[in-house]
């Protein structure tokens, strides 16, 4: 939600001042989500929980939001770390008070009226003892009665109040629509789904729409991404750790990621990305059902739904020793190849519904410029649909009166060719250095071995391509009415035939 800075431009020889500002940016964010929480829950009950009885009045390290019922709404994430303990399958929120504490919701009024606000109160099952507080609602007269309705964090209910359902991600494409009737009859099913496809494509909202339309969908979805973690504590975050497990770890301890999702699904980012060291134990502990926590020394059993994402080749992979076969094997129990945005038979309306989005539906008046929609509609869009949102995103910013017009779409977009297609290797270049001249000014690039593998009738359609699009001088819209193909399939044979575009030889 927020960014705290406490760069500057000239840093001291001696970092030892850095430890005391990095100790108050922790102190300081800490203290943002304490606030945070508190005007969450205004209107709640809030149960603030210390330790030490002298901090207790001042300072709360947990904090909890009850309904008028003595309900759990919500915990802050030290709550759940100090009492994950105290609930069946780690969860406290959804429970009543007196299944985690020694007192009942009555009793816990009472008390705070007793005790002048701060009194003792300890767990039900490990007899922890803590120094507690109750602030009551800031804004409405709760009565004990009164049902209260819960109020649950955006983050929670991504997956069901998304509206990304799989058939809305699917849209008008055929091909997608295929993929999506086959993903919902896995999608109840214990077999792992690895999800393929570029940068960009949405595999993470695919793999939060199959949670939302499975059986799961009421229990945790965790995701994980697997570049994003560093290496030396991407073990501790996957299968967490036990108190004093190693130096600097939590005095609480820490659930892993694998136990954070028992019961819903576990997604892996980026599987590609997955440290060669920690292959062998995350394999181990998807094929026996346990996780065993670092510093623990009993295994403890985990049910979950395993989606993995990657844009690697993980074949090549395996072949150069980068990714064990074994484990890859277990990830992939089936395999879903996401199209790009550019073989997309349906991009005009996912421009518009990408427009949504950013508007929040209040797409009434605006409209985007024929020149400009055929622009958008033209571009291979190599981030696809996060870059296409990007790039929507600054046109609203900068149009007029709601109308996107070609001069209010990014230079990289309306000054380039319609036609932006990935770089190409550096053997292609060098055999396009060799070509003769009129196999240049064809502008097209081909590997020698993968031509000659081309039959005489493959040959014969890439060459009408290849002509079509030079005399269109590479307007593709302009080359599907004449040839009475689709976009993608123009798409598709180009990148099959390995045609390139004049401004990328």
């Amino acid at each position: 939600m927020g960014l705290i800075d406490v760069s500057s431009l000239h840093s001291p020889e001696s970092k030892d001042s850095q430890h005391l500002a990095l100790k108050l940016v922790m102190q300081s964010a800490r203290m943002i989500e304490k606030a945070y929480f508190l005007h969450q829950f205004e209107d709640q009950w809030v149960l603030c929980l210390n330790q030490e009885r002298e901090l207790a009045g001042v300072s709360s390290e947990c904090l909890i939001a009850l309904d008028g019922n003595g309900k759990i709404l919500a915990a802050d994430w030290v709550a759940c770390q100090v009492l994950e303990q105290e609930a069946i399958e780690g969860h406290i929120v959804g429970r009543a008070i007196e299944k985690i504490f020694e007192l009942n919701f009555d009793k816990l009024l009472d008390m705070t009226h007793r005790s002048n606000l701060i009194f003792p109160i300890a767990t039900q099952k490990r007899k922890l003892r803590l120094f507690a507080s109750l602030r009551s609602p800031q804004a409405l007269s709760i009565k004990q009665s009164q049902n209260v309705p819960i109020k649950v964090s955006t983050k929670q209910t991504a997956c069901s109040c998304s509206g990304f359902t799989l058939d809305r991600l699917a849209g008008s494409d055929s091909n997608l629509q295929k993929i999506v009737h086959r993903i919902k009859r896995v999608a109840n099913k214990s077999i792992p789904i690895l999800l393929t496809g570029e940068t960009g494509t949405g595999k993470e909202v695919f793999a939060k729409a199959i949670h939302a339309a499975s059986c799961r969908a009421s229990k945790p979805f965790i995701a994980v991404n697997c570049a994003a973690i560093p290496e030396s504590l991407i073990e501790s975050e996957l299968f967490g750790y036990k108190q004093g497990a190693f130096t600097g770890a939590s005095r609480y301890g820490m659930r892993g990621k694998l136990l954070q999702a028992d019961g819903g699904t576990l997604f892996l980012d980026e599987i590609g990305d997955m440290p060669a060291s920690l292959q062998p134990r995350l394999l181990r502990a998807l094929a026996e059902r346990e996780v065993t926590p670092l510093g623990g020394e009993g295994s403890i059993p985990v049910d979950l739904h395993v989606i993995c994402a990657t844009h690697r080749n993980i074949k090549d992979m395996i072949s150069s020793g980068e990714f064990r076969e074994d484990l890859y094997y277990r990830l992939n129990g089936v395999s879903f190849a996401l199209p790009p945005l550019r073989l997309r038979s349906d991009i005009k309306n996912l421009i518009y519904d990408a427009l949504r989005l950013e508007v929040g539906n209040k797409i009434e008046g605006m409209f985007i410029e024929d020149e400009a929609m055929t622009v958008l509609t033209e571009f291979h869009w190599p981030g696809n649909i996060r870059q296409l949102r990007n790039v929507l995103r600054y046109a609203l910013a900068v149009c007029d009166n709601g109308a996107i017009s070609l001069e209010d779409l990014p230079a990289e977009i309306s000054s380039m060719s319609p036609l932006e297609i990935h770089p190409i290797s550096f053997n292609q270049v060098r055999e396009s250095c060799s070509m003769n001249t009129t196999a240049r000014e064809s502008s097209f690039l081909v590997k020698h071995e993968t031509a000659s593998k081309w039959s005489a009738t493959e040959q014969q359609e890439r060459q009408k391509i290849l002509t079509l699009l030079q005399k269109n001088k590479w307007q593709v819209a302009k080359a599907v009415k004449e040839i009475g193909l689709s976009r993608a399939t123009i798409y598709r044979k180009m990148d099959m035939y390995q045609i390139i575009p004049p401004n990328k030889r």
